[in-house]
């Protein structure tokens, strides 16, 4: 009898893979990644396999045991993952026949690699959402102290990156609060939608005779329910690509956040400064302290984006069932989760340690007739005006002012009555930028009493 050309599937070969092709089909390089939740699932299945008579209770003890062994010699490092066994499954297995023999053999019954990895990387991405969302919350809450910290701190809000209206510097750290907020109910959103459980799918049809309770294979592995279909339970990866979405949005909010961070701590804004641990120096310029921890997050979503592209590419042209392109799966997977790891320590960092030049926010803000459209709305409140009307008298005010070079609350009464002569002396009450604030009264607005009660809700959502 021949020898056999592979442990796993060699039966009807004559001839070994190629060094190549080994090369190119071996995944375990990155798949042992998958080690703990390959064992978790090796364990369920043993049970269902019991169950359904086909190991006896002795049998059923002794893998067991030997899965336990394989785990705690994974956790103290002892264990020595092998290209001769392709993947984390032949890892496992092969390992656990070193222990107790061809028994082994029988853990395979009844599944495949097929749906066996798709269940492996729902459980990975299972415990990696509950990381994130602990993790996000710990930003969250960074968010909220600095907010009560420079709760009164007025900066000028942007749009197209011109001065634009007064606001609490509070207010928007507040509107990363809610970013942030959305990226964690995707997350709860997406836990919900990830718990049906593809194991007992087999390659593609189902298993044959073999009478494994899906239904209880499904809680025990923490999943609410069996999936529905076994054709598409071992070529579905969408949870995957949702994963990927989640991130790269997420990793777009961090690089926003990153942007304005860079752009307001320069020299030509000089409204917040980094601490000196998260800058580096100039090689050749001795005065310089670049905020390279922030560009660094603002460059890295980029990566995240590439590895969503990767995967969307990948499932594009497949046909129905499972193909060896999804092996090209886990990789994007794996680099942009420990990339948003990185990123969710450093911007809770960057957030909580970032000093607020106060005194050139208030400054700034003052610059850039940004109390105009408080002008206009005090036109339409006291006069007849239509806010349309308001409007164009109002920017014909600021073309008086700026042609004067004065801020509108330095121009005269009379400058003001010969562009409308409704206005009187009270207007003078509504054109600074403390005033302004505090009128945007609106729930969600910057007023200091609005920004509190934000934070009362915030507070609970966390």
């Amino acid at each position: 009898m021949k020898k056999t050309t592979n442990l796993l599937w060699g039966g009807r070969f004559n001839e070994k893979s190629s060094n190549l092709l080994k090369k190119i089909n071996d995944s375990i390089e990155f798949d042992y990644k998958l080690a703990n939740e390959d064992i978790m699932l090796n364990r369920s299945y043993v049970e269902s396999l019991y169950k359904a008579n086909l190991l006896s209770l002795k049998e059923y003890k002794k893998i067991k045991i030997g899965l336990d062994q394989i785990k705690e010699d994974i956790k103290k490092g002892k264990f020595k993952f092998s290209n001769a066994y392709e993947d984390i499954h032949m890892n496992i297995e092969m390992a656990l026949k070193k222990k107790i023999g061809k028994l082994a053999g029988k853990i395979h019954t009844g599944k495949s690699r097929n749906d066996q990895v798709a269940t492996d990387i729902k459980l990975w991405i299972k415990s990696k959402l509950g990381y994130l969302i602990f993790k996000i919350n710990k930003i969250q809450k960074t968010i909220i102290k600095k907010a009560e910290n420079n709760l009164d701190v007025i900066m000028p809000g942007f749009t197209h990156s011109q001065n634009a209206q007064p606001i609490l510097f509070s207010h928007y750290l507040l509107s990363f609060f809610e970013m942030f907020e959305r990226d964690k109910r995707r997350a709860i959103q997406l836990l919900d939608g990830i718990d049906e459980c593809p194991l007992g799918s087999g390659a593609l049809a189902g298993t044959n005779f073999f009478e494994i309770n899906r239904k209880e294979l499904a809680k025990s592995l923490g999943f609410r329910k069996p999936t529905e279909n076994s054709l598409d339970s071992v070529s579905n990866r969408d949870f995957m690509i949702e994963f990927l979405s989640l991130l790269s949005i997420l990793s777009m909010h961090f690089s926003r956040l990153a942007e304005d961070f860079i752009i307001w701590s320069s020299s030509a804004y000089d409204l917040l400064k980094f601490p000196d641990n998260l800058c580096t120096g100039s090689s050749i310029m001795p005065q310089k302290k670049n905020p390279d921890a922030a560009e660094l997050v603002r460059s890295k979503c980029g990566r995240i984006y590439s590895s969503l592209l990767n995967l969307l590419i990948i499932q594009k042209g497949l046909p129905s069932g499972y193909s060896k392109d999804l092996q090209e799966d886990k990789e994007p997977v794996f680099d942009a989760n420990e990339t948003i790891d990185l990123l969710l320590d450093i911007v809770n960092e960057m957030i909580g340690l970032v000093n607020i030049n106060k005194e050139k926010m208030y400054n700034l803000a003052n610059i850039g007739f940004v109390t105009a459209t408080d002008l206009a709305d005090w036109l339409v409140m006291n006069t007849n005006l239509t806010f349309r009307e308001a409007h164009l008298k109002t920017g014909k005010i600021v073309l008086m002012a700026e042609q004067k070079k004065k801020k509108l609350s330095d121009l005269s009464l009379q400058d003001l009555k010969r562009i409308e002569p409704k206005i009187t002396k009270d207007i003078f009450n509504f054109l600074s930028i403390e005033r302004s604030v505090s009128n945007k009264k609106s729930y969600g607005g910057t007023s200091s009493s609005e920004v509190k009660e934000a934070i009362k809700r915030a507070k609970k959502k966390i």
